[in-house]
């Protein structure tokens, strides 16, 4: 059995979006969920069209997966559809798809869409720095007081000790130094 036959049986059950090609690139099959992704102007005309034609990613995941013939992923690919300009980040899986003589049929590539995810992994580590941010300015700030709260310590303490000289009639009431 080719491995074009065998994702055949099993497509109904990948829930991610996924798309086959055949041996050029060009789509040629393809899930609700990559459908789905599309304004549906350019849904329907899916199967025909290269990846590159729907998708804009810094690389050409079809192509990688026959260039290296084998598996391929790439994590938390930003990719934008170019008819909506949408920002889609992807976990990226291609395999190219061999029939029962060794020869390329296609490649079969499965998306995972971890938009969401990775939005908030960005917004807690942009939250993590705007908190480090602060506790710099705090830590600054701190810093401050103290400092002038040791002069203001310092100017109490020889204030004291003038009165107390000025108590004792060592210096004139006149020469306290304020």
């Amino acid at each position: 059995m080719s491995q074009s036959a065998a994702f055949q049986e099993v497509k109904d059950v990948v829930i991610d979006a996924w798309f086959t090609t055949d041996p050029s690139g060009v789509i040629v099959d393809f899930n609700r969920v990559f459908f789905s992704l599309f304004p549906r102007n350019v849904a329907r005309k899916l199967k025909g069209l290269t990846l590159s034609e729907i998708m804009s990613m810094p690389m050409d995941i079809v192509q990688e997966a026959v260039d290296q013939n084998r598996q391929v992923r790439f994590d938390e690919v930003v990719a934008t559809i170019l008819e909506t300009q949408e920002e889609f980040r992807f976990i990226l899986s291609a395999i190219p798809l061999f029939g029962e003589e060794k020869a390329l049929e296609g490649t079969l590539v499965i998306l995972r869409n971890v938009t969401d995810e990775a939005m908030v992994q960005i917004k807690y580590q942009e939250m993590l720095e705007r908190e480090a941010r602060e506790r710099e300015l705090l830590k600054a700030e701190l810093v401050r007081r103290t400092e002038r709260l040791i002069q203001i310590s310092e100017r109490y303490y020889e204030l004291k000790a003038q009165i107390r000289k000025r108590a004792k009639g060592q210096v004139s009431p006149f020469k306290l130094k304020i």
